[in-house]
């Protein structure tokens, strides 16, 4: 005769053990899309340091009457072209030469860092719309929502030139809404900075002026 109690005890012990693989599993996966994310955070931090130094030889180069042209700094293939700081939430990233309206082809590239997603060069005259990944860790724009209007955003520029911007806008938008990309005044530098907010349904604009 078949005990129906040692059964339904074996039944569960089974779930349990199935139960207690699958939250390791995704511990696992968690804890490895975090050392990931620090690992990239890292090799930004690096980019930094050695766009800041480039630029920074070029410019005493140039100074002393030595054109030598210096290797252009990348990030897994994408040039870089300035370094966005906003010291309220702690950020330094680089900003990568990516410049569409279809959000298929900035998917790659902002895995790795910010990237320019409309616009001119770094601090042009006009609007430089720049886009960034909104990490639950804190990461790339994942602190923006933090920003608040008045507080200041740093571009750095290839001729290592850098400009302060202050917020005048934020706002929560549709993600097909690309009006936010023109430029209302093409004498005046403006930086605009998107990311995913609301689970990736909507987007969060900031905008900022130059400080003058």
């Amino acid at each position: 005769m078949v005990d129906i109690n040692k059964m339904k005890l074996k039944t569960y012990k089974i779930i349990f053990a199935i139960l207690i693989i699958a939250v390791i599993v995704v511990i696992g996966l968690i804890a490895l899309k975090y050392y990931n994310g620090y690992l990239n955070d890292q090799k930004n931090k690096e980019v930094v340091e050695a766009f800041s130094r480039i630029i920074i030889d070029t410019y005493d180069e140039n100074i002393s009457g030595n054109d030598e042209k210096k290797e252009r700094i990348t990030l897994n293939g994408y040039n870089v072209i300035g370094i966005i700081k906003i010291p309220k939430i702690g950020i330094e990233y680089p900003i990568l030469d990516v410049n569409t309206l279809n959000p298929a082809d900035t998917k790659e590239p902002m895995k790795y860092g910010i990237v320019k997603y409309w616009g001119g060069n770094v601090n042009d005259y006009g609007n430089l719309s720049v886009a960034g990944h909104n990490y639950y860790n804190g990461t790339m724009f994942g602190k923006t929502k933090k920003l608040e209007i008045g507080d200041i955003i740093e571009l750095t520029d290839l001729n290592n030139k850098k400009i302060s911007y202050k917020i005048y806008d934020k706002l929560v938008i549709d993600p097909n809404d690309v009006t936010i990309l023109a430029s209302k005044d093409k004498t005046i530098r403006e930086v605009t900075l998107i990311t995913c907010t609301n689970g990736n349904y909507n987007r969060l604009v900031l905008k900022a002026k130059e400080i003058l």
